[in-house]
């Protein structure tokens, strides 16, 4: 079947200096997507501005070096960082509008490491030409070519996608057993026959058992859990290296299939 292409979470990467930077934003909106604006991050919010962290900020625009320290330490700093990085984190695409500063580059850096689609909106007036560009989704000279880019893919939204397709997480057991049946799988993938899954299976229950880990119908605690989570996201990450897999990309082009797949829940809200 065929999806309707999600509107876009986008961050809006730019400089209070970048006259351009409203007409970028009111471009991205009228195509649909909703856009974190860092000069409006909330109703009744201003954006963030040095001068307002403390006398000295204010004097010189924390451009020396203990004035900086002393204005990066502030309540105001701690609130308007908060406001960009919930932004960072909510967001699917993060464009880089130029000309623009560090900051903006250093949020452009991060949604990038995270995975998110990421595009560079350059201007012709004020270019200097920058290779690590190519880090980037795309390199675009007009905010038109961004937006037909993203109308062609779904954005790389796990959270967004499981919570479209219906799942939930009413019982965290469901979701564990729905990953132990994708690990047998990849365990099947990679050339383990069917006795040396039930041997590996066998051996952690026992180890259950000797531990008393099924006394408790609850499961035993938040701390455990964690432990455990990250047990497996570890192995997962030093499979990921071993095998040569650029994880960000197979799960991208993966989140594009799963899209186009009918899903229902379980009892515990795992998608099937």
């Amino acid at each position: 079947m065929s999806t309707t292409i999600r509107p876009r979470r986008i961050y809006l990467a730019s400089s209070w200096r970048n006259p351009d930077q409203p007409a970028v934003l009111a471009a991205l909106r009228a195509a649909g997507h909703e856009v974190y604006d860092f000069r409006n991050p909330a109703p009744g919010q201003k954006g963030f501005s040095w001068r307002d962290c403390g006398p000295q900020a204010a004097l010189d625009h924390a451009k020396t070096i203990p004035s900086y320290l002393d204005a990066v330490r502030s309540e105001r700093a701690a609130e308007g960082f908060g406001f960009d990085k919930a932004a960072l984190e909510w967001c699917d695409t993060c464009v880089l509008a130029l000309p623009c500063g560090r900051s903006a580059h250093l949020e452009l850096g991060y949604a990038c490491g995270q995975g998110k689609d990421t595009y560079v909106l350059l201007h012709e007036d004020k270019f200097e030409p920058e290779l690590m560009y190519l880090l980037n989704t795309d390199i675009c000279t007009d905010v038109q070519q961004i937006i037909d880019l993203m109308a062609d893919r779904q954005p790389y939204d796990i959270a967004r996608w499981f919570e479209d397709s219906g799942g939930s997480f009413k019982q965290p057991m469901a979701h564990s057993i729905r990953l132990l049946r994708e690990v047998v799988e990849l365990c099947i993938a990679t050339g383990a026959d069917e006795p040396m899954v039930l041997d590996a299976v066998s051996a952690e229950l026992q180890k259950a058992y000797e531990r008393g880990d099924f006394s408790s119908a609850s499961g035993i605690g938040q701390a455990q859990v964690e432990e455990e989570w990250a047990d497996s996201a570890i192995l997962l990450k030093v499979f990921e290296h071993l095998a040569k897999i650029n994880g960000h990309q197979v799960m991208r082009d993966k989140l594009d299939i799963l899209w186009e797949r009918k899903w229902a829940p379980d009892y515990g809200g795992a998608l099937h």
